[in-house]
């Protein structure tokens, strides 16, 4: 069972979502660099996946559609096109968040990667990027990138987030 089962409000911890938003936009700012970071996933979107699926007082769809304009500005695609994503893959999240509330965090990298396969075909069916062999590997490598990710975030955004409460 998963061990944040703790009953937070998001009101508690308003800053921490907006500071890790920010960290996420920063991080996503990465693969601008070059095209050598294929592998790297949208952290904004492990961000906006863990937000919305530990909470149950808020729905994030509004914060999917406006994060994916931004990452829309970032990565200078068609406007809409990651906020279509973005608010797709918040919606199957939230149909699915209590169960995925109870999961450990090794479950929950587990459906992480399912979300992230989505978000890949999803990436590939709307925004057709032109991949070479060598970028077709490490464009599809990204959901298991993701999962080792979600281990580190989820850690470290259930501490902030139990500790952040517990000062409020």
């Amino acid at each position: 069972m998963g061990d944040n089962f703790i009953y937070i409000s998001s009101r508690q911890v308003r800053w921490l979502i907006i500071l890790s938003f920010v960290i996420a936009l920063v991080l996503d700012s990465i693969n601008l660099i070059g095209a050598s970071y294929q592998f790297l996933p949208p952290f904004t979107l492990l961000v906006l996946l863990y937000w919305s699926g530990h909470f149950l007082d808020y729905t994030y769809i509004s914060t999917a559609f406006v994060i994916g304009l931004l990452a829309d500005t970032l990565y200078q695609t068609t406007l809409g096109m990651h906020a279509l994503i973005y608010v797709t893959l918040t919606f199957t999240m939230l149909r699915h968040r209590l169960h995925f509330r109870g999961y450990s965090v090794i479950q929950q990298a587990l459906n992480i990667i399912v979300f992230m396969f989505i978000f890949q075909v999803l990436h590939l069916l709307i925004l057709s990027p032109t991949l070479d062999d060598n970028e077709m590997i490490q464009f599809w490598s990204m959901p298991v990138v993701s999962a080792f990710l979600w281990l580190i975030f989820a850690k470290l955004l259930n501490l902030l987030t139990q500790q952040n409460a517990i000062e409020n």
